[in-house]
């Protein structure tokens, strides 16, 4: 019986594949904004980004060595040419003048290759004299010289619109003369973890207390998957600091509260957002560890309540959270689901589907997927090195070791 006499409401077991088709749809990507590149990281082109330049956007040298004209250099191996050195090209500081038949010009890697110079004669086939170079060995036009726009002809595409700008992509646009850069704003969170027992970690533990192992989760979540942590609180089991809690959060793009979304007497977190307006889409899903999950909407506010054990707050997260935040902020990939091999047998549940952490086994050409065995979904210390997670579709038996099953990477930074 409920608080008011009633039969409680229990959370329904909406199918997996159901509520993320239900989270990410009606989803447009948040308005873009200039971003210097340095601070580009982490978030999503807003357009496709092109060279602003040939790359490289000058004959350069490719080894240390002497800028010479071919025809001037021995036909045959065993032969010798003297020519005169007559000035230097080093990186950054150009010779300005044009190279003439007889003559040769010391130049450094990545210097830009003189006028009339069509090879480069790398330092080891040559000997210094005064003033004077020999080469001794035959060159051949275009020897050891990065031409103009070999790498990438300027307009060229170097990004699509809704890629991810990690570190490779900060290359390839710093590269290609591309800062600031276009990119969708980055989803704003705020994130609520209830309860009374809670007590950062680090501090001390008072009579039935426990480190609060939430909040920090998720937001490491939260900022590898594109979005922004505004705040990260704690709320007590009361209603009053939950509905405290959720008015100072609900104006950011996602809410995400751990706790309270259940059927206990100590649970606030449904009733304080209906009191608030938001509107349900869903409570429940056909799933283990995680069938507690509401999701609803506010306006163009998105929230997310995840079970509070911290194993289930987890995996509900990596499944509807982060590719929430990734279709916010304009991530083309947001809704893929991966596919990996299991290493182990894993034993189905009937009915809903299991949501197993896995460490990524390593040398594989496929993901191969490594089973943690855990002791419920209050043992977040078993979970050492879990990078992904299998999703084990309901039936009859097991299922076997090699066997192909949907997969969800965790973020992890």
């Amino acid at each position: 019986m409920s608080r008011s006499g009633e039969e409680r409401e229990l959370p329904g077991r909406l199918e997996v594949a159901v509520a993320r088709e239900q989270v990410l749809s009606d989803i447009e990507p948040l308005d873009p904004v200039e971003v210097p590149l340095a601070e580009a990281g982490g978030r999503v082109t807003a357009e496709p980004v092109s060279s602003a330049a040939d790359v490289p956007s000058f004959d350069a040298s490719a080894m240390d060595g002497f800028a010479v004209l071919a025809g001037d250099c021995p036909a045959v191996s065993g032969d010798e040419v003297e020519l005169t050195v007559i000035g230097e090209s080093s990186a950054g500081t150009p010779w300005p003048g044009r190279l003439r038949s007889g003559t040769a010009l010391s130049i450094s890697t990545g210097a830009e290759v003189p006028a009339g110079a069509d090879a480069v004669v790398k330092v080891e086939e040559t000997v210094p004299g005064d003033g004077k170079v020999t080469v001794r060995a035959p060159v051949e036009p275009g020897q050891n010289i990065r031409a103009s726009g070999e790498i990438m002809a300027a307009g060229t595409e170097v990004l699509a619109a809704g890629s991810r700008i990690g570190p490779v992509e900060i290359g390839l646009l710093a590269s290609t003369g591309s800062d600031p850069v276009l990119c969708h704003s980055m989803p704003t969170v705020a994130i609520i973890a209830t309860g009374d027992e809670l007590v950062p970690a680090g501090g001390p533990l008072g009579p039935g207390q426990i480190w609060n192992s939430n909040l920090p989760v998720i937001s490491a979540m939260v900022r590898v998957a594109g979005g922004e942590v505004v705040s990260a609180v704690t709320a007590g089991d009361t209603r009053d600091e939950t509905r405290a809690a959720l008015t100072a959060a609900l104006d950011c793009d996602l809410t995400v509260i751990c706790g309270g979304v259940s059927v206990g007497d100590h649970d606030h977190v449904k009733p304080a957002l209906d009191e608030l307006g938001a509107e349900r889409r869903f409570w429940g899903l056909a799933m283990k560890p995680g069938r507690p999950a509401w999701f609803g909407t506010r306006g163009d506010s998105r929230v997310i309540g995840l079970p509070g054990n911290p194993v289930s707050a987890m995996a509900v997260f990596a499944i509807l959270g982060q590719p929430l935040l990734r279709a916010l902020s304009g991530d083309r990939s947001a809704a893929a689901i991966g596919r990996g091999r299991l290493l182990a047998p894993v034993k189905r549940l009937p009915d809903r589907m299991l949501a197993v952490s896995c460490r990524v086994a390593p040398g594989s050409d496929r993901v191969a997927l490594d089973p943690i065995p855990s002791k419920g979904s209050h043992d977040f210390i078993s979970l050492g090195g879990a990078r992904a997670i299998a999703l084990i579709e309901p039936g009859e038996g097991s299922a076997e070791a090699g066997e192909e099953v949907g997969m969800i990477e965790i973020a992890a930074g």
